[in-house]
Parts: structure tokens; sequence; C-alpha cells
């Protein structure tokens, strides 16, 4: 018996959908944190560099593969050698892990949505008027600045399960139904960020803002965590790696343009980046101004960015209620997208190599997804969060790997003119074979550097211990995530790799580290203490882990442990999925 394999209904479903799962909420807060961090201006060179170098080829890769297979992500590389199928896996299982801390961003946002909508009904003011740290990561995470579990945050739970809810009800019903979703709930974060755009560049102080994130430090460029940055970045903005783009395109119509549409999809990804960049860096400027503070003091870490600068600021701002339910209705719908994309991904895989029905497979995900993501609604869970994110997106072991490796395979041990054919026969502009040679020598090259060079920081830098005068140890600060932490586990502060200094929990100055000779020097420049590099695990007083810069290496053989074996595990599917014409 032969299954004709679904289809998206029309080009504009898939591209919308394509578009969703790329444009997410790391458009809004991660990228514009690391233009910030990363020499403002000068870091959106690296960036259109890493676009156009990798992240465009790569796509127009994954959809060529896609597109001629039929397959989703393991049974695609499956079909051009059996053995590469634990690649294809490999994808599933860290697109999995993301969702399932995805989903609790997700949730973040639902409960922020919710009380904005309550203050518009009720009259009364929005709760992180006042303090929005101390109303984010006190009163509403619980967060205890360390890995112990702790309890779970009850209104988070629900939420969750909503989240997951959600995702059930978008995409149980097939590609089809989710081609017509797509084609409603995609365009309204656009809205809402032009109507942000518009509403911030006109408030007090927001050129300096804008000046501020296109104006470039070009010093900064010589500097190889902002080429690292961009490029790892790329890969997650466009969901590369993921198996979602895989999995997208084999359900597009056999004459569907391969490379057009890769090019609008990056063209989207790069122009969303740069609205909300705009959007965010206008508002922190007339924030600044309102709080007579350097813009510099504003902006301090990627969540602090969605969850505590932007708004405070628009609690600040004329119409705060209607313009803080835009800004989190637009943050969740974007990062449903992604999310439900990710799902799909996974799912697809798994209906392939079972022939399970979609809402057997999709309601055990949801369970399993739901459950492995109390961890980070828990009072320990920000810092597991942190940890998981900064492994899968920045790590030298994750996606950047996952893309290195599929590389590899496809350049090396495949045909890839077949792939350059496929696509430029249904194409209006062709790819030639600088194509090819971009995927054979270009990415591989860029990819093994930028993943040797990690390797090389985090060897020679594990962990600083900060010593004072006395020779008392006062924290170590594991460079994974920057955070100063204490003997007993607790986060004292965070240290900014840009500028050396340490700042406590509240974002005052506590010491700077002089890295040249390993002293530390207080605001007036007196030395008050030294550094020393220690092992890659952080413990307390009682030797309970508490950090670990191996945690990642570890995480990432786990990965690769599940991938082989659902690669070795028998197919159980009976039916052959046949080319629709």
């Amino acid at each position: 018996m032969k299954e004709t394999r679904e289809n998206w209904g029309s080009r504009a479903g898939f591209v919308l959908a394509a578009i969703g799962s790329a444009v997410g909420l790391g458009n809004v807060w991660r990228f514009p944190h690391e233009t910030y961090a990363n020499g403002g201006g000068a870091f959106l060179i690296p960036y259109i560099v890493a676009m156009l170098s990798i992240g465009i080829p790569l796509l127009i890769l994954e959809f060529s593969l896609g597109h001629y297979t039929q397959k989703s992500a393991p049974f695609a590389f499956g079909k051009i050698n059996k053995k590469m199928e634990f690649i294809g896996w490999w994808a599933i299982v860290s697109s999995f892990i993301i969702v399932c801390y995805y989903a609790v961003v997700l949730a973040w946002c639902f409960n922020y949505l919710i009380d904005s909508l309550y203050s518009i009904f009720n009259g009364s003011e929005l709760p992180w008027l006042e303090n929005a740290n101390d109303r984010f990561f006190k009163d509403y995470l619980k967060n205890n600045g360390t890995f112990a579990i702790g309890t779970v945050r009850p209104s988070i739970l629900f939420s969750l399960i909503a989240v997951w809810v959600m995702m059930f009800l978008c995409i149980f019903r097939g590609v089809h139904y989710i081609g017509k979703l797509v084609l409603f709930i995609v365009p309204i974060p656009w809205f809402m960020l032009i109507l942000l755009l518009w509403r911030s560049l006109t408030m007090e102080g927001s050129m300096s803002g804008v000046e501020y994130f296109l104006e470039p430090n070009w010093a900064m460029l010589g500097e190889s965590h902002i080429w690292r940055t961009a490029f790892g970045h790329v890969c997650f903005s466009m969901s590369i790696g993921f198996g979602t783009m895989i999995t997208y395109a084999s359900y597009l119509h056999r004459k569907s343009d391969i490379n057009n549409n890769a090019m609008i999809i990056g063209l989207a990804d790069l122009g969303t980046s740069f609205v909300a960049g705009l959007t965010v860096f206008a508002t922190l400027g007339a924030f600044a101004l309102e709080q007579q503070k350097e813009i510099s003091e504003v902006l301090d870490s990627s969540l602090g960015l969605a969850f505590v600068a932007f708004p405070k600021a628009l609690a600040n701002m004329p119409y705060p209620k209607f313009f803080s339910t835009v800004f989190f209705f637009a943050l969740f719908i974007l990062g449903l997208d992604s999310a439900f994309s990710l799902t799909e991904a996974s799912l697809s895989s798994i209906k392939d190599k079972t022939g399970w029905s979609r809402v057997k497979i999709l309601t055990v995900m949801s369970g399993i997804g739901c459950i492995l993501g109390l961890l980070y609604i828990t009072e320990g869970g920000l810092q597991w969060f942190a940890t998981v994110d900064s492994f899968i997106n920045e790590g030298e072991f994750g996606i950047t790997c996952v893309v290195l490796v599929q590389c590899i395979a496809l350049a090396w041990f495949f045909n890839l003119n077949k792939l350059k054919d496929h696509a430029n026969e249904r194409s209006d502009w062709k790819v030639g074979n600088w194509w090819i040679a971009m995927i054979r020598y270009v990415v591989p090259g860029v990819l093994t550097i930028l993943i040797i060079w990690g390797l090389y920081d985090k060897i020679n830098s594990h962990v600083y211990e900060y010593i004072d005068h006395g020779g008392n140890s006062v924290g170590k600060i594991a460079l994974a995530d920057c955070s100063l932490v204490a003997g007993d586990g607790s986060i004292l502060g965070h240290y900014d790799k840009k500028s050396g200094d340490i700042l406590d929990t509240e974002g005052k100055l506590i010491a700077t580290i002089v890295v040249k000779d390993n002293t530390v020097i207080d605001s007036n420049k007196n030395i008050i203490g030294s550094i020393t590099k220690s092992g890659g695990f952080i413990v307390d007083a009682n030797g309970n882990l508490i950090g670990s810069d191996m945690f990642g290496l570890a995480m990432n053989c786990i990965a690769i442990l599940l991938s082989f074996i659902l690669a070795l595990w028998p197919n159980t599917r009976l039916t052959n999925i046949k080319e629709f014409e």
C-alpha cells in the first residue's frame, strides 16, 4: 500500500511557516542583546556576512535535501546513506531539547500578557511598574540563584500546560492546516513590531538609542567571539541544523521554487531582526533619558531585556498597558510559530519511523515535553535554563557541531550536484559551482575554526576564582554563564566579559578584573584582590555541584547516544511514501 505525502497546499503557506520557524523570540531579544554586547553596529557586519556565506547556502541545502528525498530529517539522510540516519536524529533530539525550554519562555510571555490584559480590564497598575527586576527574578520566578531545584511555580505550570495545548491544537491536523493557520498568525507580530517601532521612534531620547544600535565599534571586529556569536546566531535564528527546514521542505509540491524561497526567508529573518533592534534600542534610549542613565546601564542580559528592561520602559511611557499587551502578544506569537515548527520536525520524524497517528505521537510528545519543562519552572530552573541554552546555541558541541557534521556528510559522501540540479530545475535563479564550493569547503572550514576557537577559550579559561587580599575566596565566575557564585551557591553578581566589570544583582559595580595581570581593582583603580583559574566544575561548601563548563559536553554525548539508538531502532512503518505530482 502506498501513501501520498501531505503537502502545504500553497507556496505562501510554506514560506510563511518557514519564516515563522526562523523568526522567533531570538529576533526580539537575542539579536538586539548580541548587537549591544558585541560592538553595536559593528556586529551587523559579521552577521550579514554569516547570513550570506552560511545562512542562505545552508538553507538551500536543507530545502533541497528535504524536497529531493520527500522525507523528514533522519530519513532524508538515511535515504542518502543508511549510516547517516543518526545525523538527522541528532538534529531532531537537539530541537526537542530546545522546545522543552522554549515552551517555558512562552509560558512566561503568556503570564505577562495575562497580567497586561488584567491591568487594562481591572484598572490596576502593571505589576512590574515599581521594580521590574525584583518582580521577574524574585517574585515571579522565585529564583534561588543556584542549581538546587526547589519547588515548582504553580502559576508558570498552568501557563506551560496551556502552551503545550495550544501547540497541539496548531499542528495536530497536519501541515495543510498549518499552511492555512500561518497565513493569519505569522503576519501578526510584524504589524505589532511596526506599531511598537512607530511608538518608540516618537519618544524623546529614542534617537540616542538608535545611534547606539547602529554606531559601529570597529575595534571589536578583530575579536573572535564577535564572529563566533554572529555565525552561531544565524544558525539558531534560521532554524538551521534542527531538522525543521528539511521536514518542512519535504511537504513542498514537486514544482516549488527552492532557491527563491530560501532567499525570501533569509531576508525576512534579517529584516525582522533589524526592525526588532531598532524598536528595542529606540525604546531603551527613551527609557535611559527618563531614568538619567547611560544606555549601557539599562541593558544587562537577554532575559533582562525581554522581561525587565523593555517592560519597565513600556510601563513608564504613555498608554503603558496597551503597549505592554501589544509587546507580549507579539512576543508570544513569534515564539509559538517557532515552537510548533520544532515540534513538527520531531513529530514527522517519529511518524515516518513508526507510522503512528499524528494525534497519538503529539499527545505523548506534549506530555514528555511538559514533564521535562518542569525542571525550568522550579526555583533553581533559571540556572538550568541558562546552561542548556548556552550549550545548544552558543556551545561548541551544540547546533554548530550538528551543522558541521551535516555539511561534511552531504558534501564529501554524496554527489552535491544532484541537489544543485534538483534545486535549479525548479528555481528562477540558479546556484552554480560556487554553491558546491561553499558547502564543501567554506562552511565546514568556518565552522571548524569557530569550534576550535571556542574550545581554545574554554581550555584556557574555565573558571575565574576571585581571591581577596586576605587570601579568602569571594566567589567563582563560570565563564559559561558569567555568574559570580559564592561558596554556598548563591549568586553574588554578574561578570561582563566585554568590560571586565563585576556587577552585583542590582547592577552596581563591585570590582573590575584586569585579565592581563590577573588583578581585581575597585572603582578607584586600587588593587583589592586577584583571580586564579580553576577547573570546569564549581561546587558549594558542601560539595554539591552548582555549575560546570563540562555540562554541555556531557549533554551532547547523551544526545548523540540517543540519536544512534533511534537510528538503529527498527522501522515499524508498513507503508511507503510515494512522491506526489
